[in-house]
C-alpha cells in the first residue's frame, strides 16, 4: 500500500529553535538524511516518520526540502525514498579527497623526516589552494596549520606551485581572476610580477613564499601532476622565515627535498614520463635555491 502524502495544512509546530546553539528544523532534516542514507533500501514516509517519532507531515517537507536539492531522490510510483544524486556527487569527492591523502601520505611523511620541517599536501578548490594535510615537525619550533584552510594562489608556494602548471586556458582564467591583495611588505600585487614568477616555478618545478601570504614563514611547495600532466595537487613544507633566511643552504636543500617528493608522488600516480618531462630524471641535481638571488630577482620584477 503506497503512503498517502500529507497535506500542507497538516502542520506540526516543530521547526523552531530546538536545544542551545541548534536548529531543531536542521536537526530533524540531518535525522531524516541519516535514515536514508543508512537504509539498506529505499524507505518510505510513514517508516521514516514512525522511526523518528515524527508525524507524518513534518517528514514529508523534509523530504520535500531533502529532494529539491537532490539530497533524496524519490520514486514517483512506489513513493519511496533514497539517496539522491548531489548527495552521491559530494561522496565522490570526499573519495577523490581521501584517497590523494592516503597516497601523499607516506611522501609527506618522508619529506617531514628529511627536512624536518612540517609538511602539507593541498589541492586546488574554488580558485584557491585548499590545505587537505599536514604533519607537524619534530623540531622545536613547529610550524601550525590547520586542515581545510583555503589560501591564495599568488602569495602562497602551494597556491603558485597548482598555478603555474594548469593548462593555459585554465591558468590565464585564473590569473584573470585574481584580486590582489597585499597581505605583507612582501606580497606581489600586480599580474606581470605574478606571471614572471609562474614562469619561473614552471622552469624549476618549485614554488617558494617569502613571507609574502605570513611574514613569519618561509614555505615551498612542488606540484603533483596527474595523467594529464595538470596538477592534482602540490606538496611543500613550511619554516619559519628569521631561521630559515639565516641557512640559505638549508632552503636549498629543503626546495630539493619537496621537488623530489613531487617527483617520486608524481610517478606514483601519474607514471615516469610525466614525472621526467616536468621534473627531468631523477638523478639530475636539483635546482638551488639562493633566498638573496630569489629577492633581488622579485624587486626587479617590480
Amino acid at each position: 500500500m503506497q503512503d498517502e502524502e500529507p497535506h500542507d495544512d497538516d502542520r506540526s509546530h516543530d521547526e523552531g529553535a530546538g536545544a542551545a546553539g541548534t536548529v531543531q528544523s536542521l536537526q530533524r532534516g540531518l535525522q531524516v538524511l541519516d535514515i536514508v542514507i543508512q537504509a539498506r533500501e529505499p524507505m518510505r514516509l510513514a517508516d521514516i516518520a514512525r522511526e523518528l517519532d515524527m508525524d507524518r507531515a513534518s517528514a514529508f517537507r523534509l523530504l520535500q526540502t531533502l529532494e529539491r536539492n537532490s539530497l533524496v531522490s524519490k520514486d514517483p510510483v512506489k513513493k519511496q525514498y533514497a539517496v539522491g544524486g548531489r548527495l552521491l556527487q559530494w561522496a565522490a569527492a570526499i573519495v577523490q579527497d581521501v584517497n590523494l591523502v592516503a597516497a601523499a601520505r607516506p611522501h609527506l611523511e618522508k619529506l617531514v623526516a628529511r627536512t624536518n620541517e612540517s609538511g602539507h599536501f593541498g589541492v586546488m578548490s574554488k580558485g584557491r589552494a585548499m590545505l587537505l594535510d599536514y604533519i607537524g615537525s619534530k623540531g622545536m619550533i613547529v610550524v601550525q596549520n590547520r586542515v581545510g584552510v583555503f589560501e591564495p594562489l599568488y602569495c602562497t608556494a602551494l597556491g603558485k606551485a597548482l598555478l603555474a602548471f594548469q593548462p593555459e586556458a585554465s591558468r590565464r582564467s585564473l590569473l584573470a581572476g585574481i584580486e590582489f591583495e597585499r597581505h605583507t611588505p612582501q606580497t606581489v600585487t600586480d599580474r606581470a610580477s605574478l606571471e614572471r614568477t609562474i614562469g619561473a616555478v614552471r622552469a624549476e618545478g618549485v614554488a617558494h613564499d617569502d613571507g609574502e601570504y605570513n611574514a613569519v614563514l618561509y614555505c615551498v611547495a612542488s606540484p603533483v601532476l596527474g595523467q594529464d600532466a595538470s596538477p592534482i595537487g602540490a606538496i611543500g613544507v613550511s619554516m619559519v622565515r628569521p631561521i630559515a633566511l639565516q641557512s640559505p643552504d638549508h632552503i636549498a636543500q629543503v626546495a630539493a627535498e619537496v621537488r623530489t617528493a613531487a617527483r617520486a608522488m608524481t610517478v606514483a600516480m601519474a607514471g615516469p614520463d610525466v614525472a621526467q618531462a616536468t621534473f627531468g630524471d631523477a638523478a639530475e641535481s636539483e635546482p638551488a635555491s639562493d633566498p638573496a638571488k630569489r629577492k633581488k630577482k622579485r624587486q626587479e620584477d617590480r
